[in-house]
């Protein structure tokens, strides 16, 4: 299917590096720090922030203001996917992740550093039902981050009937998202957190990180 125009060049323009419920509201920016997963990051300002357990997600925490919105998702990191230091074998592992479990099209990935930690950029377009028994178009953008068994999925999507719509929508979003990005931190695992009483090394979902 030959892509309009406009949604080329959307696509072009987004490609950039993108160096129960518990409510958070407050005008000023604050790091918010998830210490069981061991990152944080710091929410656009004024932004409400929420955080939940998915089936997808053993934590996600979201940040939204009207359109726009980011969350961050951690999960089990598959075993086939970024196993290799070869940023071309990890993007199409990544292009084949999106197409095949999250069903995007037109993907485009790139390899980024967040904080100094490799990382991977896909962009794509995804083909959603709506509740009206129609077919929305989803602009997905996302950063994967891999720590041992455990991946990080920094993402923002935008819903639109048409490529207008999208660049509309997800235009105004992009500065305060990206920013948000780059203030994205995956801790250090506390070595008291993976010596057993013993002296020995238990697992941890952490790995090495």
């Amino acid at each position: 299917m030959r892509l309009p125009i406009l949604l080329v060049c959307l696509l072009a323009c987004l490609a950039l590096p993108l160096t129960g419920c518990k409510q958070l509201s407050d005008d000023s920016p604050k790091r918010y720090y998830d210490n069981k997963f061991l990152f944080s990051f710091v929410p656009p300002k004024g932004w409400t922030v929420t955080t939940s357990e998915t089936p997808a997600c053993l934590t996600s925490v979201e940040a939204s203001q009207g359109d726009c919105r980011l969350y961050v998702c951690v999960s089990e990191r598959p075993e086939e996917f970024l196993p290799t230091s070869s940023d071309f074998a990890n993007c199409e592992l990544v292009k084949s992740y999106v197409a095949e479990r999250l069903k995007g099209y037109n993907i485009r990935c790139r390899p980024t550093l967040v904080q100094g930690r490799r990382g991977y950029d896909a962009i794509y377009l995804r083909n959603v039902a709506d509740d009206a028994g129609g077919v929305r178009l989803q602009l997905v953008r996302q950063t994967f981050l891999a720590r041992g068994k455990l991946l990080y999925t920094f993402t923002f999507y935008a819903f639109g009937d048409s490529a207008q719509e999208l660049k509309d929508i997800s235009t105004p979003c992009d500065d305060p998202i990206l920013r948000s990005l780059g203030t994205l931190f995956l801790h250090a695992v506390p070595r008291e957190g993976v010596e057993t009483a013993s002296g020995g090394q238990r697992a941890t979902p952490f790995g090495n990180p």
